[in-house]
């Protein structure tokens, strides 16, 4: 087997191979660096990393030397580099080829676009907008921890939670628009956004398994240093653009065997139990959000969608903004329900991603949501959900809302409260209907916080659905047989009854209580007096209906004659309803 066969870098195309060593996406030692060179092996193939300079009518070798050279004094290299002649006449329009190597490096800052959450730096001093971080800042992210850098470059870096990034190189080559920006995972994510540099900028992201992007590469790199696995671990994914992953740390010597994958958009790839990148693997598609979670109008807002196949759970993000440099909340999720709790009102962005089997989390999805859930919906108590009414009105009744000035009460025929057939304004905590056809019904109310221009109507509370049915009848007339006493009254397949009778108005002197099957009853003839009686009726899915207003009637004393007829003075009634 010859070196080329084992080497999978050297079954590239040669004119792909030159463009991504160019570029800056293979790097010694394995690592993904812009500008950098992959190893000795592969050198002679790659062009050198240098700025060209395109030589004016006064330029001279060592007036260039000045300007550009760490070592001025080192001009003659450029000289021999360059294979010039007379280093003081250049020939204008030419070009002298400077080595990145060789130039001289101006340090700058990152400027902190945005922090939400707990975020600080090395000594725990919590960041703040528009700090500028010099070459070995360290910025470091909890739970719920947001920052937002922007490069010298113009590269946007987010730092997400739970994650340690140092910086190192920061800066630019002297007097040119090359730029170079190092950044150090040392555990976490970060995403970065690079800009379209040229072709001799360097833009770099290290873990200790390396990895970094180039010019006009959108992309995720993150870095666990063992705590979940035992074994430290590093993955990229690419959004945009070609990135390079392979494994070793990025200061180990040149490895000309260390296997490189190559991540086109759309792909990512992460290390394996022995350290080494894994062929690159197409990330999971976004997940497609329901329309309807537009506008949260609870306190805990959800958001479902279908479920992706291959996803072993999914990641999202909620921030203020679209571009996500004002953060507000972050989780991980193992079914297909996202939900995040007590966002203010206002407008948000969701950002949701499912994550593979390895790891590897795929497309976003960035939805645009409204949490309008305030003031909320006062908890309802009457009537019942399913709860059945004997009335030809229907009583409401809620729990009073702090934050409530009045509340806003609807019935309808219908769920989706299309055939609303009362619309009431209502202050206090109850309210009772107009006089309603029997049948079923659906209600709902909200709060109203404030009043006249400033007021604030809160969403509909959850509706609940009631039934009204026809009031139980009154019982007849009781007849009197003999020694006893009969009643009668109507009822409805499937019911029991409870009959009571007293000796006062108010039930508290019972005389009889039965429990009955069927719509009658007799009872012994009691001492003259006057009674009160009254019937309640269950149905057969057991709801209990409201007692029959009370019915009196009243005995009195009587003669039996021989044959048993009653004698009686006065009309001849000795029992009637009065």
């Amino acid at each position: 087997m010859t070196s080329a066969s084992r080497d999978p870098l050297a079954r590239l195309p040669r004119p792909l191979l030159a463009l991504l060593l160019a570029g800056g996406l293979l790097a010694a030692g394995g690592l993904l660096a812009a500008g950098g060179l992959l190893a000795a092996a592969h050198a002679a193939e790659a062009p050198l990393a240098t700025f060209d300079f395109t030589v004016g009518a006064r330029d001279t070798l060592i007036g260039l030397s000045q300007r550009y050279l760490e070592q001025p004094a080192d001009w003659p290299k450029l000289q021999r580099l360059n294979k010039i002649a007379n280093p003081k006449r250049l020939r204008p329009g030419s070009i002298v080829r400077i080595p990145l190597a060789w130039m001289r490096e101006e340090n700058a800052s990152a400027e902190v676009l945005s922090v939400a959450g707990a975020a600080s730096g090395a000594d725990g001093a919590k960041l703040a907008v528009g700090a500028r971080l010099a070459p070995g800042a360290v910025i470091r992210t909890e739970a719920d921890g947001f920052v937002n850098l922007r490069a010298p470059d113009g590269s946007l870096i987010a730092v997400q939670p739970r994650s340690e990034v140092r910086l190192g190189n920061l800066g630019r080559y002297a007097n040119t628009d090359i730029f170079r920006t190092l950044l150090r995972m040392v555990s976490g994510r970060v995403e970065a956004v690079v800009n379209k540099l040229n072709g001799a900028s360097r833009f770099e992201v290290q873990t200790d398994l390396a990895v970094a992007g180039v010019r006009g590469t959108r992309f995720r790199v993150a870095a666990d240093r063992g705590g979940a696995t035992g074994k430290p671990s590093a993955q990229t994914e690419v959004l945009e653009g070609v990135v390079g992953f392979a494994a070793g740390e990025a200061s180990a010597p040149a490895n000309p065997s260390s296997q490189a994958v190559i991540v086109a958009a759309g792909y990512g790839s992460i290390t394996d139990e022995n350290g080494k990148p894994r062929a690159a693997s197409a990330l999971l598609p976004a997940p497609q959000i329901e329309a309807a979670a537009a506008l949260q109008e609870r306190l805990v807002a959800r958001f479902r969608f279908p479920p992706v196949a291959g996803a072993g759970r999914y990641q999202a993000q909620v921030a203020s903004d679209r571009d996500f440099r004002r953060g507000i909340g972050d989780g991980g999720f193992t079914t297909p329900e996202i939900k995040f709790a007590d966002l203010p009102d206002g407008e948000y962005f969701l950002r949701a991603r499912a994550v593979d089997g390895l790891g590897l989390e795929g497309i976003d999805a960035v939805f645009a949501f409204r949490v309008k859930a305030r003031p909320e919906p006062p908890l309802t108590t009457l009537p019942a959900a399913d709860g059945k009414l004997r009335a030809t009105t229907a009583a409401f009744n809620w729990a009073a809302n702090p934050q409530a000035a009045s509340y806003r009460i609807q019935i309808a025929e219908d769920q989706a409260f299309t055939r609303v057939v009362q619309d009431q304004s209502v202050v206090e905590v109850d309210f009772t209907s107009a006089a309603l056809p029997f049948g079923e019904y659906h209600w709902r109310v909200r709060s109203i916080g404030g009043s006249g221009p400033a007021a604030d109507a809160g969403p509909w509370g959850d509706s609940r659905k009631f039934i009204l049915r026809p009031p139980p009848k009154s019982p007849e007339p009781p007849e009197e047989t003999g020694n006893g006493i009969t009643f009668n009254w109507s009822g409805e397949p499937g019911q029991r009854f409870l009959l009571q009778v007293a000796r006062d108005a108010l039930f508290t002197q019972l005389v009889e209580a039965r429990e009955l099957t069927e719509p009658k009853a007799a009872i012994a003839r009691p001492p003259q007096g006057t009674y009160y009686l009254r019937i309640r009726a269950t149905d057969g899915d057991g709801f209990v209906g409201p007692f029959t207003a009370p019915q009196r009637f009243v005995v009195i004393n009587r003669v039996i004659d021989s044959g048993g007829a009653n004698l009686t003075s006065g009309n001849g009634d000795p029992v009637r309803l009065q």
